[in-house]
């Protein structure tokens, strides 16, 4: 997707993040000069009819939502058969998740500038009858001038056309959602608040109000359990601070704000230390006193209604009290993990009903089995009594991603992010290392949530009968193109004054010749052509002679580093024979200089170079000096 150019204006850079079905490129804007964010749907999910329905409403949804609180978005369009692409706002920042990740728990102020910020923009959205569902950290991204911005509205709907809520399914993250989202119920702006409230709570605390072992174990404590307070867990937030947290996460959402204006005014009355505003209540204006005989009346009214409500005690009501007083109270069993059709039958010999409140996937519980109840198990209820159970509907179906090509730590995180295990397995490729060549199962098989996915990854082309090449006089670009194909790099050149022609390589590390086992990256030095003192110097070629020794392995390795007195070097490697003559012309400058000669590592005795453009070496090995 690199260097590919969407609807003849978007310029793709590089890839910056990813969600579950759209991966985040920076680009370019040609017509404009300007950078952007194009968020691109994944290929897996562009033939969905449904996504790509949903992926087109967010567009919708978030292009009428202008505020500096809000990411904007700037185009949407389609380009080949399946990519379907987004432009948006780039925030040059980071994450409210990363904040959190570093610096958890914020200073009382920090946490209530951010929330302050975020309301503003659900303010803006909900006023256009757009309700985000899935306010948490990862979507809030806080720009390096400290504006704070709401992204991605992924799964938002406009109010006035219903709900994306489907039979059975959960849309948002578990850890944010809020009580009316995990029962599958239509939500409204209240529910943003109540995101936001769990945002100020991790904000504040360094931790989450409900966690469990599972996202239904979460799911239902948001449902039936209240949210500590925060002073119990950090004792120095003021009580104003903590007031709005408590009515944020009310389990009602009519006890919550009603707007985020409203939540927003307490934020800011907090941040100037007075108390926030509690809701409104309803009151009469005092009567004039009344007359002597509206005393009297007062004075017998209760005893005709005590009478009345006598009387209809003694007629039919009487049976149904007396039913409802008489009633053995029953302890609500545990039918969590059984068929819905055993709990049915446990609960009707007890005189209980069976409701079905909310449905949602498990990767434990096969279909219609019971995920959890309400009230839990081991409470005491009166025969007759309605008992709410959640409904597994089976392991959530996902489409296999497409990973080969990918790295192979890319490739997990894609597997993970569908909610798929990757087992990884190695294999001798001529692909680079680290890259995943096959997969199984193919990219776009149905698969259960939980269930592995193979990938092989490519441990590069064997190495076992490859050597290093002697790279010396190639330029650092053609040596990477020469060491591309055995999938070794070349590392940061270091530079030396060297008689070898500019940017030329005159020395590596590992040496030519060597195995090319184990071996990644290759160092080297490159000339930077005579130094400075040379031009004031009689330069000298001179041919040295060498003798190989008989007792010297085949193919051994000879390195000749000549230096002289204007601070030049010389390296010059050859692969040599036993028994054979060697005669090597080397360039040096000034009166004096040094031969060091190594023949398989071993240093032989220095030898010196003389300005009559002539030095002759005895055989390599011994320590006889030259002729």
């Amino acid at each position: 997707m690199v260097g590919k150019i969407l609807g003849s204006r978007y310029e793709i850079l590089e890839r910056i993040g990813q969600g579950g079905m759209s991966l985040v490129y920076r680009a370019r804007d040609i017509t404009l000069n300007r950078l952007v964010a194009v968020k691109i749907l994944k290929h897996q999910w562009a033939e969905d009819d449904e996504v790509v329905h949903r992926f087109d409403q967010e567009a919708r949804a978030a292009a009428s939502l202008v505020n500096r609180h809000i990411v904007q978005v700037y185009d949407v369009g389609r380009e080949d058969p399946d990519i379907h692409y987004m432009v948006m706002e780039l925030v040059s920042g980071e994450t409210l998740r990363n904040k959190l990740d570093r610096d958890a728990p914020l200073s009382v102020e920090c946490a209530l500038r951010i929330a302050d910020q975020v309301a503003q923009g659900l303010e803006a959205a909900h006023a256009q009858k757009v309700v985000h569902r899935d306010i948490k950290p990862q979507n809030i991204l806080i720009a390096a001038d400290g504006t704070v911005k709401v992204t991605d509205f992924g799964i938002a709907y406009a109010a006035t056309s219903g709900t994306l809520v489907n039979t059975g399914s959960l849309l948002g993250t578990v850890q944010y959602l809020s009580p009316e989202q995990a029962r599958g119920k239509l939500v409204g702006p209240q529910s943003d608040l109540y995101s936001l409230g769990i945002v100020l709570f991790e904000m504040l605390t360094g931790q989450l109000p409900f966690e469990a072992d599972s996202p239904i174990g979460v799911a239902i404590k948001h449902l039936q359990d209240e949210a500590p307070d925060v002073t119990t867990l950090r004792p120095d937030i003021p009580q104003p601070v903590a007031k709005i947290v408590q009515r944020a996460l009310s389990k009602d959402p009519a006890e919550r704000y009603q707007s985020a204006k409203a939540m927003q005014q307490d934020i800011q009355r907090a941040l100037h230390g007075e108390e926030a505003l509690m809701p409104e209540v309803a009151t009469k204006k005092p009567e004039s006193e009344p007359r002597t005989a509206d005393k009297r009346r007062r004075k017998w009214l209760p005893w005709v209604i005590a009478a009345l409500i006598v009387a209809l005690l003694v007629g039919s009501g009487l049976y149904a009290f007396d039913r409802w007083i008489y009633t053995p109270a029953v302890t609500l069993p545990n039918v969590k993990g059984e068929p819905l059709s055993t709990a049915r039958a446990k609960l009707g010999k007890l005189g209980l009903t069976v409701t079905v409140g909310g449905k949602a996937p498990s990767s434990q519980l096969p279909k219609n089995y019971i995920l959890n109840e309400i009230p839990a198990a081991g409470t005491q209820v009166k025969a007759g009594q309605s008992v709410e159970v959640i409904l597994s509907t089976g392991p959530q179906q996902v489409l296999v991603p497409d990973v080969k090509g990918e790295d192979v730590f890319q490739a997990v995180q894609n597997l993970k992010t569908e909610g798929l295990r990757a087992i990884t397995k190695h294999l001798k490729s001529h692909a680079a290392k680290g890259q995943v060549i096959r997969q199984s199962p193919a990219p776009g098989t149905n698969l259960a949530q939980g269930q592995p996915v193979t990938i092989w990854v490519s441990d590069g082309p064997p190495t076992s009968n490859q050597i290093m090449p002697n790279l010396e006089g190639l330029s650092v670009s053609q040596a990477a193109s020469l060491l591309i194909g055995m999938n070794i790099s070349v590392g940061t050149p270091t530079a030396s004054y060297s008689t070898e022609p500019v940017n030329t390589i005159i020395d590596q590390n590992p040496e030519p010749y060597s195995s090319l086992a184990n071996v990644s990256q290759v160092n080297v030095t490159v000339s930077e052509g005579p130094s400075p003192q040379s031009a004031n110097l009689p330069k000298n070629v001179t041919v040295a002679t060498w003798q190989i020794p008989n007792n010297a392995p085949p193919k051994s390795l000879l390195k000749v580093v000549v230096t002289d007195s204007a601070g030049n070097e010389e390296v010059i490697y050859q692969q040599v024979d036993p028994g054979q003559q060697i005669q090597i012309p080397v360039t040096w400058y000034g009166t004096r200089g040094q031969l060091l000669v190594f023949l398989n590592g071993q240093a032989q005795a220095p030898q010196p170079l003389t300005a009559n453009g002539n030095s002759t070496s005895p055989a390599v090995g011994t320590s006889t000096p030259p002729s």
